[in-house]
């Protein structure tokens, strides 16, 4: 052996761990932190439609956000969002999520952020939660308030439409309400 070739054997040997140890780093990040099968970080996960992702926050979500999907009504819940629930990082428009979402009506990545919310909120009490239903209504609320945007005076306060979109029930009360295409 010469004396060059042993650096290069040595510096090769340390590359090719630096590397293994690297490709383990993240398996371990993206894998299961336990046997429920949920992700370490719902940030990391990749939901691909509306019940993966109602899934993750309903069972992934941590000891708090599930108090609040059992205990919370869903008025409560939808205004408790923020930014970090359920990650924006899912409603980008090259996820397969927000393209699946779009599919169903909804426009708007904050639509989105409802609609995964309301899903998980269903799905914690067993409730059929109609997704093309919500997008619609959400569609036209987001329709009223830009006439209503566009019609109030400059510095005036703009009212929220007359309906809301929450419940199966607010939505059909509304429906006759909302704006014609």
């Amino acid at each position: 052996m010469t004396p060059r070739s042993r650096p290069a054997l040595v510096g090769g040997l340390a590359v090719g761990i630096t590397v293994a140890v690297i490709a383990a780093a993240g398996t371990w990040w993206r894998s299961a932190a336990d046997s429920s099968g949920c992700p370490r970080t719902l940030a990391r996960s990749a939901p691909s439609t509306l019940d993966e992702a109602s899934w993750l926050i309903a069972e992934c979500g941590g000891q708090g956000v599930q108090a609040r999907l059992r205990g919370a009504p869903l008025t409560d819940l939808v205004s408790y969002r923020n930014r970090d629930l359920p990650p924006a990082v899912w409603f980008v428009p090259t996820s397969l999520l927000y393209r699946q979402l779009s599919e169903v009506g909804f426009e708007f990545a904050d639509d989105m952020s409802f609609a995964v919310l309301a899903a998980a909120w269903h799905r914690t009490r067993g409730l059929p939660f109609d997704a093309k239903a919500t997008a619609d209504c959400l569609r036209a609320w987001n329709r009223k308030m830009r006439l209503w945007i566009e019609s109030v005076p400059p510095g005036s306060s703009v009212p929220a439409p007359e309906f809301g979109c929450a419940t199966p029930e607010e939505i059909d009360k509304g429906r006759h309400l909302w704006p014609k295409e």
